[in-house]
């Protein structure tokens, strides 16, 4: 879960984010300027897509929001929820038919870079930086914005979304049950050995359990658990990276010398890792067995492909760990506690690495990008006012606060400038949740659960210093997907991907074996083939355009 380049100033300390040096009071006078609605006129209803599930008490947080602007923005919010699974198919539909969108969430890991192509996203330059905007001018800085433009259909660089980033990674954590732990005679899981020991106590103790719960997507799984705390030869280190291309097609670079030395596609032969080094010049599918082990020895389920949401699994006691963020830690501990009253919830940073705060850590790439952004459709009638309320939106800690908290004193509240605490006997699973990375995260507006653990702290600082990471020489490389739009579009990768995703989840017997079989008949694909040769050339052709102007 998160990335980008941000000032360090910013990064260095972030305990001490002050709301009081982020936050400026949104003027009367800005409000009453020319981008506002005239008071007496019909108020503007901004339609906005996100994706997701909609928040307990949502539409109260929007009501408070029209209460206090009335009088300035005078707008009114649509915003509609998809869930995940029909979000993309549900906004493509809406901008082919050019139904009134006015903001939508989107991310070059969805449809946004094919969008911005085709015309369908507004190129936001003039509004960004602009002294008209005070708001948006001070949560993103130039260097922010400067990180995250993207190809426009006139071949230059341009911002077409507000990038939604908190912190340059997100570590991935590995959250349990503690009391389970020490009934098992774990006071805590330090090391990996320590993990594994807890999985058989659970098997051996509570055999309702689910050792280890993981999404059907893939994500936060047992790989990751398992290669995490390998001790491998570091792939940045070498000089790969991994590009992401498209929704399923991705490629490994090798870079020696500032050279482009070898590139490898999602699908593509063997051999087209013959001129990187070594051990990295075959495919490595040990992975396939160790996953595999996890689900004989009854670490996961036998179908995780059945689990949508590992999280409401874990909480409601069904298992006894899952991974996620680490900067979820209060979301979680809050929904363990409603569903399980006696719990109590333990912490294991995933990668080993990572738990020694390594620095620079070779598991931690920086692309200088966010994953998430805000987009306005080309279509949208409401483009200026739809700008008025993400101004409002950044404007302020008080505002940003009221979307990504909930109305102070109702849903929370403030403790000192950059923490906050739930009121007293709230019914937590009742209580308004927002997912920040759709529509409120940025670097300027960071809160911590005054409930977050000394050792935890730790880790939150150690994911906000820029040591920790290793710069990408691709930090500011954009593929233009245009020029090979139908070849990314062969459905082999689509198919590749819900192959690969049968082995990570483990639901696959003898996979070694059956695993090769599957490589050698994508390899026959020539139709496949010829679609990743097409792809690599393009590739290689921008990525020494890219170099040649760095």
């Amino acid at each position: 879960m998160k990335k980008f380049k941000a000032r360090a100033s910013l990064l260095s300390l972030l305990m001490i984010l002050s709301g009081s040096l982020l936050t400026a009071c949104y003027s009367s006078d800005r409000n009453a300027g020319s981008n506002q609605q005239p008071k007496e006129a019909e108020p503007v209803t901004l339609n906005i897509m996100l994706w997701g599930d909609k928040p307990k008490q949502f539409d109260e947080v929007v009501a408070e929001f029209e209460r206090q602007t009335m009088d300035t923005l005078h707008l009114k919010l649509n915003i509609t929820f998809t869930p995940q699974a029909d979000y993309v198919n549900k906004l493509k539909l809406k901008l082919a038919a050019g139904e009134q969108v006015d903001i939508a969430f989107d991310a070059p890991w969805m449809n946004m870079n094919t969008f911005i192509a085709e015309g369908s996203y507004a190129n936001l330059d003039p509004y960004l930086g602009s002294d008209d905007y005070p708001g948006l001018k001070r949560a993103f800085s130039s260097m922010y914005l400067d990180n995250n433009t993207i190809t426009g259909p006139d071949g230059q660089l341009h911002s077409y979304g507000l990038p939604l980033s908190q912190y340059l990674g997100e570590l991935s954590t590995l959250y349990y049950r503690k009391d389970l732990a020490e009934k098992y005679g774990l006071p805590s899981i330090e090391t990996y050995s320590d993990l594994l020991a807890f999985f058989d106590g659970v098997l051996a103790n509570d055999k309702s359990l689910i050792p280890f719960v993981m999404k059907n997507d893939g994500s936060y799984g047992a790989n990751e658990l398992i290669r995490g705390n390998q001790d491998s030869p570091s792939r940045l280190e070498a000089g790969i990276w991994d590009l992401q291309l498209g929704p399923s097609v991705s490629a490994s670079v090798f870079l020696e010398d500032h050279q482009i030395r070898g590139v490898s596609l999602t699908g593509e032969k063997e051999e087209s890792l013959a001129d990187f080094p070594q051990p990295f010049d075959h495919y490595d599918d040990s992975w396939l067995a160790a996953v595999r082990e996890w689900h004989d020895k009854g670490y996961i389920e036998q179908e995780p492909i059945v689990r949508k949401y590992a999280r409401d699994w874990f909480t409601s006691g069904k298992a006894a760990a899952m991974i996620e963020g680490v900067s979820n830690f209060e979301t979680i501990n809050a929904q363990l506690k409603a569903g399980v009253s006696d719990a109590e919830l333990g912490i294991f940073i995933v990668q080993s690495k990572v738990r020694d705060r390594m620095q620079p850590n070779d598991l931690l790439p920086v692309n200088s990008r966010a994953w998430n952004y805000l987009c306005l459709p080309e279509a949208s009638a409401h483009k200026e006012s739809a700008i008025s309320f993400l101004d409002w939106l950044f404007a302020s800690q008080d505002h940003h606060d009221l979307f990504e908290l909930g109305i102070p004193g109702k849903h929370w509240n403030p403790v000192g400038n950059d923490k906050y605490a739930l009121p007293e006997d709230i019914d937590i699973s009742q209580n308004y949740t927002f997912p920040g990375y759709l529509m409120t995260w940025n670097p300027n507006y960071i809160r911590l659960s005054a409930n977050v653990p000394e050792e935890l702290i730790e880790y939150y600082l150690y994911q906000a210093d820029e040591k920790s990471y290793y710069q990408s020489p691709f930090a500011d490389f954009v593929f233009n997907q245009a020029p090979v739009q139908q070849e990314l579009a062969n459905p082999a990768f689509a198919r590749i991907r819900t192959e690969d995703l049968a082995y990570e989840l483990a639901m696959v017997d003898h996979p070694a074996a059956s695993y090769a079989e599957l490589r050698q008949s994508r390899e026959a694909d020539e139709d496949l083939q010829q679609d990743i040769r097409a792809i690599k050339a393009e590739l290689r052709k921008q990525l020494q355009d890219y170099s040649d102007h760095k």
